[in-house]
């Protein structure tokens, strides 16, 4: 078959155009797709190789006393980051950053690994870095892209005192802990507060980042400010305002001092807590900044556990200071009368046990006022055997017992307030005996209470039925707006006790202190009312309870005190007691004595 010259060039150029047609058709599909489909990976790239961006993180909160006295601030120090992508594009540069902060290779990688959040994203690897370190980063800047260093603001204490428990600390958030607070806008390696009062109002005392955009060249060195792009200020946390008392918190801790324990002070009408000490604590500082693993390895295998907060979490027996449970149980049941004896040769016989009053010889016979002044422990064992145990249960429940108070600390114990149903549970239906009430009324057996609780049942002695929610937090400012937010907390209050009952208790208390088992906390021109508790511990001696309340005409202030192997509430518990007492009666007296010297000036002329 004869094909002509011209159908030969015809088919040429057919194929030729079609085939431009098709590559051209290509490079549009192409360029579509770089351009279109993935321009925005890409201009993040290219703008990655000419922005920096660089963090700039926001100072926490300021934490002030009630009275406006600084106990947390911040302070800045100087840290070493280094950019990942910009690093690797240099032979052996993180050799060479080793050799800088002092660390080996390795360590270095370790460091990128564990904090990586993107390749152009400065990871910190040296904390609380020196001026000479500095100078050596700032040197080597030209021939090493990628290094930096950066401010950051850390926590400081100008206080004497500890605070520990309250404050609680903040720490870098990990892998798993980010999960659960992401959609918060926290990222990898922010910090954020992990117990007591920072934790507890983190969303306050949080502040929020801010940005500097740099320009960098091919290599990584900065060029400048980027002009196109303004920098993001970080904004302060809310400064928090707690209802502590300073001056009184510096004093009960050093009261404390090397013991075991805790004291708990409330304000009687409202639960707000002037002081809250648990001992053995740590000084702050050491959460200042990311704390490192061999402090808090320390810390934590501590046999004498000063992580572990007595006041909110410890829970012991109550010792004699629970006899009032019986009290308010015998008269509001109508059980016995106030004049109702009982005679205590010094043990009480139950089948062929002996149970025995603190006073070996005995107390003889005592009344029911008398018995409270005295803590005569026969008396109770008879009076406990006249009372249903579920009635005494349910008042011990009315004054908040086995219940967390709601304070804002967390975590917080419940302790045990055992009824009828609890003693089945635990030692089987008809387990139990008339033992193990006579254990019970003197605080002993299964009642476990808190400090914090203690602290409460006495506000509500000294408010005759009012039961407060014991609270740290007292107000907070909004920096943008400027505005104070007072801290709502909920009250109680018992109805169910008659005047007659509080009128007796209070009296047995008054005498408690002025000539009974809590002279210890005597403040001589004022009234003070208490009631001293020796808890039986397995574990070695005694511990000492002293709960009291005193009353001036301002305010009202509640107190439990806790001495681990302190012996006798009588004893080192009612002497803390009192010199809180007389040093907050003695600073309200210098306190009036100044403001009436100034109102009485005569006016200037």
């Amino acid at each position: 078959m004869y094909i002509s010259h011209n159908s030969v060039s015809s088919l040429r150029k057919n194929s030729f155009i079609i085939t431009l047609i098709l590559l051209f058709m290509i490079l549009l599909v192409r360029l579509y797709y770089l351009q279109i489909v993935k321009g925005p990976r890409f201009r993040g790239i290219a703008e990655a190789n000419r922005i920096r961006v660089v963090p700039i993180e926001a100072p926490r909160g300021i934490i002030y006393d009630r009275h406006g006295q600084i106990i947390t601030d911040n302070k800045s120090q100087y840290n070493v980051e280094v950019v990942p992508y910009e690093l690797r594009t240099t032979a052996e540069g993180d050799s060479i950053v080793a050799q800088i902060v002092g660390l080996t290779t390795a360590q270095v990688r370790h460091r990128i690994r564990n904090k990586w959040r993107g390749p152009f994203v400065p990871v910190k690897i040296v904390e609380d870095v020196d001026f000479q370190m500095l100078n050596r980063v700032e040197e080597n800047k030209v021939n090493l892209p990628g290094v930096l260093y950066s401010l950051e603001p850390i926590r400081a204490f100008p206080t004497p005192a500890h605070l520990s428990q309250v404050l609680g600390y903040v720490r870098e958030i990990g892998k798993n802990e980010l999960k659960r607070v992401e959609n918060l806008g926290y990222k990898q390696g922010d910090l954020i507060g992990w117990c007591g009062v920072e934790k507890q109002y983190e969303q306050v005392l949080r502040g929020s980042r801010g940005y500097t955009y740099l320009q960098i060249d091919a290599l990584g060195r900065e060029v400048g400010r980027l002009q196109d792009r303004d920098n993001v200020p970080p904004k302060p946390g809310n400064d928090l305002y707690l209802t502590i008392d300073l001056d009184l918190q510096v004093m009960a801790e050093s009261l404390v001092g090397e013991h075991k324990g805790a004291i708990v002070i409330l304000d009687a009408q409202n639960g707000e807590v002037l002081t809250l000490v648990s001992k053995p604590d740590y000084p702050p500082g050491l959460f200042a900044g990311v704390v490192s693993n061999e402090v808090w390895t320390s810390l934590r295998t501590d046999p004498d556990q000063p992580l572990y907060n007595r006041a909110t979490q410890g829970t012991y027996p109550a010792g004699s200071t629970f006899k009032l449970i019986a009290i308010f149980t015998a008269l509001e049941k109508k059980a016995v009368e106030p004049s109702w004896s009982a005679f205590c040769p010094g043990q009480y016989r139950l089948g062929r046990r002996i149970f025995k009053c603190w006073e070996a010889k005995g107390h003889g016979r005592m009344k029911m006022h008398d018995a409270i002044v005295h803590s005569c422990n026969v008396y109770f064992y008879n009076l406990i055997r006249r009372l249903d145990t579920d009635d005494w249960a349910t008042y011990g429940k009315l004054f908040g017992f086995g219940q967390c108070t709601g304070i804002d600390l967390f975590p917080e114990s419940e302790g045990v307030m055992p009824d009828v149903n609890f003693l089945n549970r635990k030692y089987g239906l008809n387990g139990w005996t008339d033992g193990n009430k006579l254990n019970l009324v003197i605080g002993q057996g299964d009642v476990l209470v808190t400090p914090v609780q203690m602290a409460r049942f006495c506000a509500s002695l000294a408010t005759r039925g009012k039961l407060v929610q014991p609270h740290i937090g007292l107000k907070y400012i909004d920096k943008a707006t400027n505005l104070t937010h007072e801290i709502v907390t909920k009250n109680d209050s018992i109805q169910t006790i008659s005047p007659a009952t509080w009128e007796f208790v209070e009296n047995a208390m008054n005498e408690v202190v002025s000539s009974g088992t809590g002279r210890g906390a005597l403040v001589r021109g004022v009234p003070v009312f208490g009631k001293t508790g020796t808890a039986q511990n397995p574990h070695g001696e005694a511990h000492a309870w002293f709960i009291g309340y005193m009353k001036e005409a301002h305010q009202t202030i509640a107190l439990a005190v806790l001495i681990e192997h302190g012996k006798s509430g009588g004893g080192i518990a009612a002497q803390i007691a009192g010199k809180l007492f007389n040093y907050w009666h003695q600073r309200n007296a210098n306190q009036m004595m100044a403001t009436n010297a100034t109102t009485s000036l005569p006016p200037v002329r």
